[in-house]
């Protein structure tokens, strides 16, 4: 809703500004030198923008400067130039040159520097109006960037004249009171301001198609190579066709010949494209085997470009097959706007590409670092994965700024006057990120681990760097912000790394001879000595021990070993003789716990059972007493 909002202002502001240079243009037709109103607008907004010092109002003059430019290079590409520049036909410059050379002979001097003036504007003109002419049949054949620079440099040698003389002149007359000025001199004032004038809007206009030809050729050498222009001319010229372009299209800004070669320039791309990448990927693949020596590492890698890669290259392909197209099919048009469009696009694409890179090296590198480095954190690889995601994204949000006129040391500036306001309207997300680091920094889980909290109980999937997503055991997913995950009590019960309790009670009946009792007892603290999944005193722990860190809590914590093994005649409870069984299995999977536990119940039930004991059950007994009140009745 935003961008759209945005986007709509961006146009509201456009067609307002291209209003407005029209109505620019409109209202100086009437002024002096005869010149085109859209070149006559030109100057004056380069006068007012170079004289205001209002930065939002030079902004919106130089929008209608870039707006009538465009304007003004689109007549140039369609052809259409017959009223930008008087005419001055070889007739008109052989009378003038005549008349320049009779007013030589004129001893004052006066008439012969109006007479040159008059001269040297006709030849402006006359080379302004060649060289428009030259660089639409240059941009029509797709001529390279050379061929246009030679037609520039052409341009500024013919109209290299020498101003100093009329305006030392013209300077000479303005000093003058009005009454003094003579009709020549006021003549001479109007014919240099006239040259002035046109010579300003020309070298302006020039020095904008400059820019553009030049680098719009230069990203052409492919079309001129396939021949694309002399296809497109080929087409036009043929006589039914000719007629078609004159019917369809009597404006002149597109033509058959053009749709054709857009439409094969734009399959030819893509096919090439498309049949190059995967012949590219697999010798990149074999360049590395060749390399490395090592094929699961080439593997490795060819895997990872083919993942990262191979979408975002189809949809490059596509763009760059688009934008040729459209150098073809909008030859005729100063293609500013698509060359924008498809900038911005070139730019998300290779963002979207170093992102998918990114995720798929630690997608396709994880098992390896695993096997490398088995102590490292996977949460702590996902969060600098995304801090160099989040780092992608905003060097590409500033660069994207930066290339579209925004000013980035004043968006800066601003951000940190508005600091304080975005901390307190973003502090939970703030709170969110520190809490990640908190987590990751203090060690409190890890990927996988088995926690409990006080709104879920299950396995921890990853550490988000806003909130960690937990697995309950109903299969349930909850995600947890971090920085309320960072302030209440975890447990995890994944910390154990050698022994999960067994606790339960055996008991057996009352009545039972205690000296089998007490054989009972001494038989299953052996049978427990001796399980070979029951961890005691005997089991060796090195292996969970020996990397602690020289830190006073790792080492008092054993690095979470149990081998606790305890048979006592506990309780003497309401119906049996208790005996408490505790100790630890040395497996702490869920799964192979509860095995274990299983079968040390099982050898249990038959040491009770082989030293001539019963299981008790609860049992109660009631006495009745009689009417006498001495006779018990047992029930």
């Amino acid at each position: 809703m935003g961008r759209a909002l945005g986007l709509a202002l961006c146009l509201l502001a456009s067609t307002q500004a291209a209003a407005e240079s029209q109505i620019c243009a409109e209202n100086l037709s009437g002024n002096r030198g005869g010149g085109a109103p859209e070149l006559i607008a030109l100057t004056q907004l380069d006068g007012r923008i170079a004289a205001n010092q209002d930065s939002k109002q030079r902004q919106r003059l130089e929008l209608q400067r870039h707006l009538l430019l465009e304007q003004l290079t689109g007549r140039v590409f369609a052809g259409d130039t017959t009223d930008l520049v008087p005419d001055a036909s070889a007739a008109t410059l052989s009378a003038l040159r005549r008349e320049a050379q009779l007013a030589r002979r004129d001893p004052s001097g006066d008439t012969e520097a109006l007479a040159v003036l008059k001269l040297n504007t006709a030849v402006l003109d006359a080379a302004f109006a060649h060289l428009l002419d030259t660089l639409w049949r240059q941009w029509s054949a797709f001529a390279p960037a050379s061929a246009f620079e030679r037609s520039f440099a052409e341009f500024r040698r013919r109209t290299a004249f020498d101003r100093a003389p009329f305006e030392q002149a013209v300077a000479r007359i303005e000093t003058l009171p009005a009454s003094k000025r003579s009709p020549a001199d006021a003549e001479l004032a109007v014919a240099y301001a006239t040259y002035k004038q046109r010579a300003d809007a020309y070298n302006t206009m020039i020095g904008a198609l400059e820019d553009f030809v030049i680098r719009a050729a230069s990203g052409d050498p492919l079309l001129r190579w396939l021949g694309v222009g002399a296809l497109v001319h080929a087409v036009n010229a043929l006589p039914a066709i000719a007629d078609l372009n004159a019917a369809l299209f009597p404006s002149r800004r597109l033509s058959l010949g053009q749709v054709v070669g857009a439409g094969l320039v734009f399959f030819a791309i893509l096919a090439v494209g498309l049949l190059v990448w995967p012949l590219l990927v697999k010798g990149v693949g074999r360049l590395l085997t060749h390399l490395k020596k090592s094929p699961a590492a080439a593997q490795r890698l060819t895997r990872l470009l083919r993942k990262a890669f191979d979408t975002p290259v189809r949809v490059f392909l596509f763009l760059v097959a688009l934008g040729m197209a459209g150098r073809v099919l909008m030859f005729r048009e100063p293609y500013i706007g698509l060359l924008t469009v498809l900038g911005i696009l070139v730019v998300l694409v290779v963002v979207w590409a170093v992102l998918r890179l990114i995720d798929n090296a630690v997608m396709v590198y994880s098992e390896k670092l695993h096997e490398h480095y088995p102590n490292l954190r996977g949460e702590l690889v996902n969060f600098l994965s995304n801090l160099a995601r989040f780092a992608v994204i905003i060097v590409t949000a500033l660069y994207m700024l930066h290339d579209l006129g925004y000013d980035i040391t004043t968006l800066l500036a601003s951000l940190g006057i508005g600091g304080l306001a975005i901390a307190f309207a973003a502090k939970e997300t703030i709170a969110n990120v520190f809490g990640c680091i908190s987590i990751i920094v203090d060690d409190m889980f890890r990927q996988g681990d088995w926690i409990v909290t006080a709104d879920a109980d299950g396995t921890v999937i990853d550490v988000g760097l806003r909130s960690t997503k937990i697995r309950t055991f109903d299969n349930a997913v909850v995600f947890i912000p971090n920085g309320q995950l960072a302030e209440v009590a975890v447990r995890n019960w994944s910390r154990r790394k050698l022994g999960r309790r067994i606790l339960f009670t055996v008991g057996v009946e009352y009545g039972s001879d205690m000296k089998m009792v007490r054989k009972t007892v001494d038989d299953i603290r052996a049978m427990l000595a001796e399980h070979p999944a029951i961890a005691d005193r005997t089991t060796d722990a090195s292996q969970f021990t020996k990397k602690q860190l020289t830190r006073i809590a790792n080492a008092m914590d054993s690095a979470g070993v149990m081998r606790t093994l305890l048979v006592y005649l506990d309780t003497l409870g309401e119906s049996s003789i208790n005996i408490m069984v505790y100790c630890f299995s040395k497996s702490v999977d869920w799964e192979e716990w509860l095995k274990v536990k299983q079968d040390v119940i099982f050898r249990c039930c038959d040491i009770v059972e082989g030293n001539g004991l019963s299981i008790a059950f609860p049992s109660r007994t009631v006495y009745l007493r009689g009417d006498a009140g001495t006779t018990p009745a047992k029930d």
